[in-house]
């Protein structure tokens, strides 16, 4: 039996990946590069936030000291130091912090022997890296002097000589046995028997002001990179925004960690907070990649990286963007047309000699609307007749449906449907040999990826996500997004015997179900564990459904829709603060601006929906109008306490774009010669 191909996107995760593989995977973003944009010799602390994915724990290690030894291979001393840093990487979830509280212990004991602790732990990887690079220069004199200074920093006042840096790092690494025996006892014992041999903050600052007093180590700084930061309790957070707000030279910070995990930014200086500007500043990574004109050309390298290394592609290649097309070939597309030819190729075959089901939808509303007298100018059977006649067009399906949702605009305005129907038809004819009116033209290109929506969910057919693009797209930001869509997408490939970047296509049914998996991947991924993960998860279900049936309503009322934006300060404050949490893990993501109210010219909050979940409700994927939603509305979709009333709500927002009523049951009054003849399209 053939072992199968390996998935060259199988991991996603750094924190899966060693040193070497960090560093073999790592690709820069093309312009200025992660260099400029996280800027490592910069005095500054700094705040890496970013959803889950978007990066922050590969950068981090790419900056730390081992990462800057394979980088420098060939020189390290002089590679480090034209770098001007030197990267103490520490991640945070392995000090597993939910040790550090309860146990019959107040939180004040807690804090000081959290402080202790880090004290301890910072100080052996500083002195770790700072023996190595001494080691790689070759330098050995003043090593006791460093030694028996680093170690008087302590708060015991001994004359004692400490011979070696690592003998000092065997001293602290006892000490720390001694305090991890002692916290994990404590649950039993309820006794922490510790002595504090050290203020905070005089190893993480002094030990680097020691070494800096040797040449080697002069105009490098020392750069403590804490990784995933949500992982500590508040109270631990506020240690570290201490060390931000105390910070000495030659050190400095960069914080890594997922937007919703900054739980306070106080700090034990009086609880008075840091202040974003002039103690610290913020790199939001995913906003930064989603903003970024580079993003999409750096998704390309980031992936051709990934098949380079997994054999898809030479291994000797030097230009990333050589293996552009590699990616994009691997995947079945439709050819892009004016009038969506491919995509829609499939009816003439289908409904070969009876009526498409769109046709019979119209049918059924003209029928309604007749029997209830609210379509103006149907009196007759043979009246629903003319006006699908009129409306066919049977090569271009499309227009079909573009003709369909001009009739129901301005049916929805007691046009006359007959009159209409003929107009329209005339206006399709005319565009179809390059005469159409720019009214017509400008209907067709804004709305024609919505009518192929409804076309397809009416027709039985799964609704397209197709093509490297759009996965790009659909990744928001998030790499590990784009990651777990093309690891999903290949493995049904690989099912479907469909041998993916070796030489087979990967389908456009392969690629629909690696899509869906993975959006209903992200969903449950992407929330927070508890009551609020389940709320959030609650609203952004209520918010989608609303989106879907705006989009497949007879007239939607806005193109592409997957916007809202709503003063939310008229809003329940449980409304606000879900809307807050989803935003922050990146199942809402707001837009920098808000969005002006037509009217009062008020600015509104705005956000849209994460493209990746655009597949779980059949949603677009670019982004189009804008839904404004009333504060009764934000409250029945986000707030619990409100959420029965959101059916009636959504039945209310969707009546005006459904035929045959629209919204209104008064019946239209009879309509004579004289006005029939004077109606006209717009």
């Amino acid at each position: 039996m053939t072992s199968p191909r390996p998935n060259p996107f199988e991991v996603t995760k750094a924190a899966d990946f060693n040193d070497e593989e960090i560093a073999a995977y790592f690709v820069d973003i093309p312009g200025a590069g992660f260099g400029t944009l996280a800027n490592p010799t910069s005095p500054m602390p700094m705040l890496i936030m970013g959803g889950k994915g978007s990066g922050k724990t590969h950068l981090m290690r790419y900056f730390s000291y081992p990462l800057q030894k394979l980088r420098h291979v060939g020189d390290i001393v002089g590679g480090t130091r034209s770098d001007g840093f030197i990267g103490i990487y520490l991640r945070c979830g392995g000090l597993n912090a939910v040790r550090f509280k309860g146990k019959g212990q107040k939180t004040g004991v807690w804090e000081s022997v959290f402080s202790y602790y880090m004290e301890l732990w910072l100080a052996q990887l500083v002195l770790t890296c700072a023996a190595d690079f001494r080691s790689a220069a070759r330098v050995s004199d003043r090593e006791r002097e460093i030694a028996t200074e680093s170690f008087r920093l302590l708060d015991e006042t001994n004359s004692t000589e400490i011979p070696t840096i690592q003998a000092l790092i065997q001293q602290l690494q006892q000490w720390q046995k001694e305090l991890d025996w002692e916290i994990n006892n404590c649950a039993l014992t309820h006794k922490l028997n510790i002595q504090i041999r050290a203020t905070s903050g005089r190893l993480i600052f002094g030990i680097p002001q020691v070494l800096a007093r040797e040449n080697l180590f002069k105009h490098l700084q020392f750069l403590y990179l804490l990784d995933e930061f949500e992982n500590l309790g508040e109270d631990q957070q506020r240690y570290v925004n201490t060390l931000l707000r105390e910070k000495e030279l030659p050190c400095s910070f960069k914080i890594g960690g997922r937007t919703y995990g900054f739980k306070t930014f106080k700090t034990y200086s009086a609880h008075e907070d840091i202040k974003e500007g002039s103690e610290f500043e913020i790199l939001p990574l995913d906003a930064r990649l989603r903003s970024s004109t580079q993003y999409s050309k750096f998704a390309q390298r980031l992936c051709a990286r990934r098949l380079i290394k997994a054999e898809y592609a030479p291994i000797d290649s030097l230009d990333l963007d050589s293996v552009a097309p590699t990616l994009r070939d691997a995947f079945e597309i439709f050819p892009p047309t004016p009038l969506l030819e491919h995509e829609t190729a499939f009816v003439n075959q289908k409904y070969e000699g009876r009526e498409r089901p769109y046709f019979g939808k119209l049918r059924a509303h003209l029928k309604s609307g007749m029997a209830g007298r609210v379509a103006l100018g149907v009196k007759h059977e043979s009246d629903l007749d003319f006006i699908v006649s009129k409306l066919g067009c049977p090569t271009h399906p499309i227009l079909e449906k573009i003709n369909i949702f001009r009739l129901y605009q301005f049916w929805r305005k007691n046009e006359d449907l007959k009159h209409v129907a003929s107009r329209i038809g005339k206006q399709c004819e005319a565009y179809i040999h390059g005469r159409g009116s720019p009214e017509y033209s400008s209907l067709v290109e804004k709305r024609k990826s919505d009518m192929l929506a409804q076309l397809l969910r009416e027709c039985d057919q799964k609704q397209n996500y197709v093509g490297f693009d759009t996965f790009v797209a659909m990744s928001e930001g998030l790499p590990r997004n784009l990651l777990v869509i093309l690891k999903k997408i290949f493995n049904w490939g690989a099912f479907n015997g469909e041998n993916p970047f070796a030489g087979g296509k990967v389908s456009t049914a392969s690629q629909r179900e690696g899509v869906r998996e993975a959006a209903e991947w992200f969903f449950d991924d992407a929330r927070m564990p508890g009551d609020d993960g389940s709320m959030i998860r609650d609203g952004v279900s209520r918010l989608a459904t609303l989106f879907r049936e705006v989009r497949f309503s007879d007239k939607p009322s806005e193109k592409a829709v997957s916007t809202f934006s709503a003063d939310l300060s008229q809003c329940s404050a449980e409304a606000r603060r879900i809307i807050h949490l989803a935003d922050k893990w990146s199942l809402l993501i707001s837009i920098t601006g808000g969005q002006r109210d037509r009217n009062s010219m008020r600015v509104d909050a705005k956000f849209y929906i994460n493209a990746m979940l655009s597949p779980k409700w059949d949603l677009p994927v670019s982004r189009g109008g804008t839904l404004a939603l009333t504060p009764n509305e934000i409250d029945a979709i986000f707030d619990p306490a409100h959420a029965a009333s959101f059916p009636q709500l959504l039945q209310q927002r969707i009546a005006p774009m459904t035929a045959p009523y629209f919204g209104v049951r008064k019946p239209f009054p009879e309509i004579t010669e004289s006005s029939q003849s004077s109606l006209e399209l717009e």
